[in-house]
């Protein structure tokens, strides 16, 4: 087999869509090592990492991009987290860093590889976390949530990322909840389980008891709970209020809106309802994860009442 034959059947994957060979591929194509340098002298392909190459100098995006941080980090690598939500099919995701995991091997500096790629060593995940997905292999879409939310920065972040594959459907909560309980020690453990028995609607999901807690732990007056209130429709039931000062809070749970909608949405309404008898709805998530400015905008509310803090 010529030279030139090689080459065009390296040429023939570029033509498939695959612009990231591995040196396994050329390898199978019969391309020498001297053929490859030459390309690479000539600038015709680019060198990375474990004899893999770039079949042009353009910038990777998307797959190419998540297939070159896979051979870039070598075997055993698998997209996770963020990454492997992205590649599951989670759509709403802006984070261009490629999340990368291995299993735990002792190998050093892996984090140091190349801008962009982020490497996780772990010994809390294996293969039987992962699907190949062609030649792509990834966490499983509950994996990849649960790791995205034990990498996240903020809880507020981890939720997201909890939330997000539950409501476009790729997840369930009680799925989640059974990776998520596999881990023992994390920082965000319990208020994520929190988050996930909100979602879920369990027996545990945060109430009326749980906000009067937030409540008094802000220095608020405590409000009366399940107050009678009579409507076009009747009687019912509000969960907290603050009948002195006109204010009535219902306690939504998580459902499966939009998440960041949901958190925003909240502390702007109570913001508007400063000017006149207001009746609050708060969601659970907004109480789990963004407590300190829900509770500091209810602050607001309940000072443009009338209320005044203790000296």
């Amino acid at each position: 087999m010529g030279r030139q034959h090689r080459l065009d059947k390296v040429t023939h994957l570029s033509e498939a869509g695959r612009r990231v060979v591995t040196k396994a591929e050329l390898d199978l194509a019969g391309v020498t090592l001297q053929e490859r340098r030459s390309q690479v002298t000539a600038e015709r392909w680019r060198q990375l990492r474990n004899g893999a190459v770039v079949l042009d100098h353009g910038p990777l995006v998307d797959k190419d991009l998540w297939r070159g941080a896979l051979v870039t980090v070598g075997d055993g690598a698998r997209l996770g987290g963020i990454t492997g939500l992205q590649a599951g099919g989670i759509t709403g995701l802006t984070d261009t860093d490629t999340h990368v995991w291995i299993e735990k091997s002792g190998r050093k500096g892996l984090g140091l590889i190349t801008p962009g790629i982020v490497v996780h060593e772990s010994r809390r995940w294996t293969s039987d976390d992962a699907i190949d997905d062609g030649d792509l292999p990834r966490a499983r879409i509950e994996v990849a949530a649960v790791q995205a939310a034990l990498w996240a920065f903020t809880l507020r972040q981890a939720s997201l990322f909890l939330v997000m594959p539950v409501q476009q459907r790729a997840t369930t909560a009680e799925q989640l909840l059974s990776v998520l309980d596999r881990v023992r020690r994390h920082r965000f453990r319990l208020p994520l389980r929190a988050v996930l028995a909100d979602i879920a609607g369990g027996s545990h999901s945060l109430n009326e008891l749980d906000f009067v807690g937030f409540c008094r732990r802000a220095g608020l007056p405590v409000p009366a709970r399940q107050v009678v209130r009579r409507g076009p429709d009747g009687r019912r039931y509000v969960d907290a209020a603050w009948p002195e000062f006109g204010v009535s809070v219902e306690i939504q749970g998580a459902g499966h809106g939009d998440l960041l909608q949901t958190l925003d949405d909240d502390v702007r309404l109570i913001d508007l309802a400063c000017e006149t008898e207001a009746a609050v709805s708060i969601s659970v998530l907004s109480l789990r994860t963004n407590s300190d400015q829900v509770i500091a905008a209810l602050a607001r509310l309940l000072m443009s009442k009338g209320w005044r803090p203790a000296a």
